[in-house]
C-alpha cells in the first residue's frame, strides 16, 4: 500500500494569517458605507474675515474625526489596538458642524480648502487597509473622488494607490503596456476593473509584503489582461480578499507568491473565510483564460463558502498544490491545465468541487482528498505522477469517472475510512493505509 503523501494538510495552515488580521470583523461592511462620502463642503460659503478661529476649529474637527476613522481601520481584533470600531459617525459629524460653521462665519474658501489639506496629508496611516481609508477619505473630503464612471487611461505620472482611491464604483481603470512598480499594498475599496494591454504587456509588479492586492469590498473586483508578479523579498500572495468579495479574473497571469513561516503568504490568489462564510451569493470567483505559476504554496485557494467557476486556466510549477479548495468551498473547474505542481488538484475540510476534462502532468499526485471532502471527477487525466493519480484520504466521498491514469506508479489510492463512488476510470485502484 502505497503511503499518502504530505500536500492537502501543509496548504490549510495558511488561511489563519487572513482570517485574523488582514480582515477584521468591522472593516468589510464598514468600508462599503462609509466610504461613500462625497464632499459635502465645496460651494456653500463665500469668501469672508469674521470667525477665523472658528473656522480653524471646524477644520481641525474634520481631521481629527478623519484620523479616528483611519486609525480605527488600522486596528486589530485582539491585539494592543483591538477596539471595536464605533457605530456612530464622528466624519459626519464633523462635517455637518463645520457646514453649519462655514455658513455661520462666512469663511474663507480657499484658506479652508488650504487647512483641510494639510491637516489630512498629516494623518499617519497604519497598514494597507487604513491607508486604503486615508487615501479614499482625503479624496471624498477635497472633491477629488471622479463621479463618472466608464474608462480611466492611467498616464505617466499618476499614482495607482491614488487612483483606485479616487476611481468610482464601476469605473475601468485602463494600464498600458509595461510595467507598474509597486512598493505598498494595492487596496481595493470598490468594485472596478483593471484592465492592461494584455497578460505578456502589462505587469504590475509588486514588492509589498503580505500582498500585491487586497479587495475589501463586496462589489465584483475585475482583472483583465495583465500579470500580477511577486518580486520582493517578504512572503506575500498576491491576491487576497475576504467572505464577502466577489472576483473575475481574464486573461490574467498570477505568479511568483512567496510563502514565510507561520503560514503567511504564498498563494497566487486567495479568497479567506471560515466555515460556510461567503455562501449563498453564487459565484464568488470567476476565471477564464489565465495562468497561476511558480507561487510558493498554492495558485488558487478558496475558504469557507466560496463558489467558483474556472475554465482554460493554466496551473504550473506550484509549489505545495496547484488548486485548493477547504471549508465548504464549492465550484467547478473544467478544461485546465495542471504541470509539475507537488499537488494538482485538492480538497478538504467538507469542500464539493466539480472537477471536469482537465490534465494534469508531472508533480507528486494528481487530485488528493482529505477530510470530509467530497468532489465530482469526471474526464480528468492524469499522467506522469511520481507518487500517485488520485488519493482518497480521510473520510473523502464524492465520485470518479472517465479518469484516465498514465504512467504513474498507483492510480486511484482509496484509505480504508474514504468511501467515493467509483465509475468507468482507466486507472487501477489500490488501498490506501488506514
Amino acid at each position: 500500500m502505497p503511503p499518502l503523501p504530505d500536500g492537502v494538510p501543509a496548504g490549510t495552515r495558511r488561511r489563519s494569517w487572513l482570517l485574523g488580521e488582514m480582515f477584521p470583523r468591522v472593516i468589510v461592511p464598514r468600508a462599503v458605507a462609509t466610504l461613500g462620502l462625497v464632499a459635502m463642503l465645496g460651494g456653500c460659503a463665500p469668501t469672508g474675515q469674521l470667525g477665523a478661529t472658528e473656522c480653524s476649529d471646524a477644520v481641525s474637527g474634520i481631521v481629527k474625526a478623519a484620523d479616528r476613522l483611519v486609525t480605527d481601520y488600522g486596528m486589530q481584533p485582539g491585539g494592543a489596538n483591538g477596539a471595536e470600531v464605533s457605530p456612530d459617525d464622528p466624519l459626519a459629524d464633523a462635517v455637518s458642524e463645520a457646514r453649519a460653521t462655514l455658513d455661520r462665519f462666512d469663511c474663507d474658501s480657499d484658506a479652508f480648502d488650504a487647512e483641510l489639506e494639510e491637516g489630512l496629508a498629516s494623518i499617519e496611516p497604519e497598514g494597507p487597509i487604513a491607508s486604503a481609508v486615508w487615501r479614499r477619505v482625503s479624496a471624498s473630503l477635497l472633491g477629488t473622488v471622479r463621479q463618472a464612471t466608464g474608462e480611466w487611461v492611467l498616464v505617466g505620472g499618476e499614482n495607482l494607490h491614488d487612483v483606485v482611491a479616487r476611481a468610482a464604483e464601476g469605473t475601468t481603470v485602463v494600464l498600458p503596456a509595461g510595467t507598474i512598480d509597486l512598493d505598498a499594498t494595492l487596496v481595493l475599496l470598490a468594485g472596478i476593473t483593471l484592465r492592461g494591454a494584455g497578460r505578456d504587456a502589462t505587469t504590475i509588479r509588486s514588492a509589498a509584503s503580505d500582498a500585491a492586492m487586497i479587495v475589501v469590498t463586496a462589489s465584483v473586483v475585475r482583472l483583465e489582461n495583465l500579470t500580477v508578479e511577486i518580486t520582493g523579498a517578504q512572503p506575500a500572495s498576491g491576491l487576497v480578499a475576504g467572505p464577502s468579495a466577489s472576483i473575475a479574473l481574464n486573461g490574467v497571469r498570477m505568479a511568483g507568491a512567496i510563502a514565510g513561516d507561520g503560514g503567511v503568504g504564498g498563494a497566487g490568489v486567495y479568497l479567506s473565510a471560515e466555515g460556510n462564510e461567503g455562501s449563498g451569493r453564487g459565484t464568488t470567483l470567476e476565471v477564464t483564460d489565465s495562468v497561476f505559476e511558480r507561487n510558493a504554496w498554492a495558485g488558487v485557494a478558496v475558504a469557507g463558502g466560496h463558489r467558483v467557476s474556472i475554465q482554460s486556466a493554466t496551473f504550473a510549477g506550484n509549489g505545495e498544490v496547484g488548486l485548493i479548495f477547504l471549508d465548504e468551498s464549492s465550484g467547478s473547474v473544467s478544461g485546465s491545465t495542471f504541470t509539475d505542481n507537488t499537488v494538482g488538484l485538492a480538497a478538504t475540510g467538507s469542500a464539493t468541487p466539480t472537477w471536469l476534462d482537465s490534465t494534469v502532468t508531472g508533480g507528486s499526485v494528481g487530485a488528493q482528498m482529505d477530510a470530509a471532502a467530497a468532489p465530482i471527477i469526471n474526464g480528468l487525466t492524469v499522467r506522469g505522477s511520481t507518487s500517485a493519480a488520485v488519493i482518497f484520504g480521510g473520510a473523502s466521498g464524492g465520485s470518479i469517472g472517465g479518469t484516465v491514469c498514465d504512467d504513474v506508479p498507483y492510480g486511484i489510492v482509496i484509505s480504508s475510512t474514504a468511501a467515493p463512488t467509483l465509475g468507468e476510470n482507466v486507472c487501477t485502484v489500490a488501498p490506501g493505509p488506514p
